[in-house]
């Protein structure tokens, strides 16, 4: 007689991972199983590993629930994987009790008195007493009924946990439900002789308190620190190098759109949700951005605190800034400063973070920054943006006035920026204001070398569009920003094949406060 499994032992587990490798684009993780394996029933059996949404989470949970899961047969799933080639793997291959949840779907929309808690315990007991009939009679602790399966039958158990940290993005505010989810949590695997292992996934790292974590038995994998669990936190370009060869698209395509997260020990990864999409669909665009949850980047860099709207320009300007991580309390509603705020966008993964600093990863993106910022109207920052493209406009038609004039308008009113004359601030100010170029062109800044040197070459996507070289000066002159473009060769920066070159010098004088510009443009012979 069939009997439904609500958690325990799903007999259709394997279901999501079939689903994954019948992809046209599959790019194999199968890896991650043996450092799991490892894991099992040691001192370091408790995992957290946090990522951003759609980056890769729930895969892996359904990876390790068909091959972890007793009662199915899944041998075949795995057949030219590389975890075939691991010692352990047919060790651990079907032969453990293996309990499947996902918090969403319990604190959502529910609190933890009506609904929570108490439906995870109620569903996990039903499928215990199916398991091992007779023995749960009247159970209603957790706990208690699986240290008693374990003393009757010495049964262990896995536990794979999808969205940990709902209540902490669902119910935001709600301290005292938080703190009672921890308890939860920690009264259920803390020191327990029947977990062989806990591997939970969410979005944020486990909650501090000032009294640390209740779950500080959890060997935690983040954005900022993920150990050896690096190459899992994303795709990287060796193993795009197959799947791109099976499509239209380049490296080049993806590494400008989805590229750009840096971790330890792999350098770049690639956002795996979009680079999916892209090479399902053959064209690179913003996927990630268009699968929810996007308004809380407007919430968060409107946020009141000090700084915060400066650093989100600099970072909308191609700018890296530096950020104090340690501060974070790991939740989304107690922010004491723009360093949270900004460590939070790290682990939501709008922002990618090495060595204390903090960037933009790529150009999906920077467009979610971009429409954000417009859709704020968030003064001359938005405005800016919002006109860039006729600032390109009157670039590409050699408007020497128009330039100046929007450069010098914009600049003025940049209040965003608290440092007004330098050559940093304009350096922002030009890449904001080129902002609509990114469409037609790539954008490449050049380092400083030396005071009032801020280069930018536009080097068109486009055979028929002109390369455009600019250089800026501060209280010098537009013919020796002409001149040393023309010394330093800095032509040598756009390919052979865009045979029109516009030459852009600008010069803003400090006292006056004006700028302006003076144009030339140059023929390569074929």
């Amino acid at each position: 007689m069939y009997s439904y499994r609500y958690c325990l032992n799903r007999p259709n587990c394997a279901e999501g991972f079939q689903e994954s490798r019948n992809g046209t684009f599959f790019i194999d993780k199968s890896g991650l199983i043996e450092l799991v394996n490892a894991k099992i029933a040691t001192k370091e059996k408790w995992i957290c590993v946090s990522r951003p949404r759609r980056f890769g989470k729930t895969m892996a949970l359904e990876m390790l629930s068909a091959y972890y899961t007793k009662g199915i047969h899944s041998d075949g799933l795995f057949g030219g994987l590389k975890i075939k080639d691991s010692y352990s793997y047919y060790q651990h291959l079907n032969c453990h009790n293996v309990i499947y949840l996902n918090f969403s779907e319990y604190f959502e929309n529910t609190s933890l008195t009506s609904g929570g808690i108490p439906a995870i315990t109620r569903r996990i007991i039903c499928d215990l007493n199916q398991e091992y009939p007779g023995l749960l009679e009247d159970v209603q602790e957790l706990p208690l009924a699986f240290d008693m399966v374990q003393q009757a039958y010495g049964a262990k158990f896995i536990f794979l946990i999808d969205e940990w940290d709902s209540i902490f993005r669902f119910r935001k505010g709600k301290k005292q439900e938080q703190e009672e989810f921890l308890n939860f949590l920690k009264l259920l695997f803390k020191d327990k002789t029947y977990v062989e292992l806990v591997y939970m996934t969410g979005i944020l790292p486990i909650k501090k308190y000032n009294t640390g974590s209740a779950l500080n038995m959890f060997r935690e994998y983040t954005m900022l620190d993920p150990k050896r669990l690096s190459p899992y936190f994303g795709f990287t370009k060796e193993e795009l190098a197959f799947a791109v060869s099976r499509s239209d698209l380049t490296i080049e395509n993806l590494e400008e759109w989805y590229d750009g997260y840096c971790v330890e020990g792999e350098g770049h990864i690639f956002n795996p949700k979009s680079v999916s999409d892209a090479l399902n669909e053959g064209q690179c665009r913003d996927y990630w951005n268009k699968s929810g949850g996007f308004s809380e980047l407007e919430e968060y860099i409107t946020m009141n605190f000090d700084g915060l709207g400066e650093s989100v320009t600099q970072l909308l300007a191609g700018e890296e800034i530096s950020v104090n991580v340690l501060g974070f309390s790991n939740d989304l509603d107690s922010f004491q400063d723009k360093d949270e705020v900004i460590t939070a966008l790290i682990h939501l993964g709008y922002l990618t973070y090495q060595n204390g600093k903090v960037r933009i990863p790529n150009r999906e993106l920077r467009e979610e920054f971009a429409n954000t910022v417009k859709k704020l109207s968030w003064g001359p920052v938005s405005q800016l943006l919002i006109q860039s493209k006729n600032l390109l406009m009157a670039t590409l038609r050699m408007d020497e006035e128009a330039v100046a004039q929007a450069l010098e308008s914009v600049h003025d009113d940049m209040q965003e920026l608290k440092e007004y004359n330098n050559e940093h601030t304009l350096k922002c100010v030009i890449h904001l204001a080129y902002y609509a170029a990114l469409d037609l062109y790539r954008l490449v800044f050049e380092p400083t070398a030396g005071k009032g040197i801020a280069d930018c070459i536009m080097i068109p996507r486009r055979s028929d569009l002109p390369g455009i070289i600019l250089e800026l000066k501060y209280n010098s002159s537009v013919e020796a920003a002409l001149k040393q473009i023309r010394e330093r060769n800095y032509i040598a920066a756009i390919p052979q094949s865009i045979r029109k070159v516009i030459l852009v010098g600008i010069n803003y004088d400090k006292k006056s406060k004006r700028h302006e510009c003076r144009m030339e443009k140059l023929l390569r012979q074929g």
